[in-house]
């Protein structure tokens, strides 16, 4: 098998997933980040990678529902 390096494990919602390579960390295949053949946790993959969200939070002093 070509994946047999990745260890599996069962997250608390009952998904099966990889382990974070670095920290051992339980994922789902959803939030794991692959690395070459391994699955990081994000905090991992960005010290592995140095990439990071381009998301920008904008912080606002009052909704707009509430104008």
């Amino acid at each position: 098998m070509p994946h047999e390096h990745i260890e599996l494990a069962q997250t608390p919602n009952g998904e099966i997933g990889p382990r974070c390579k670095a920290c051992g960390v339980r994922m789902t295949f959803g939030s794991a980040m692959v690395v070459g053949k391994n699955y990081y946790c994000w905090d991992h993959y960005v010290e592995k990678t140095g990439a990071d969200t381009v998301t920008v939070e904008i912080q606002r002093k009052t909704r707009f529902w509430k104008e």
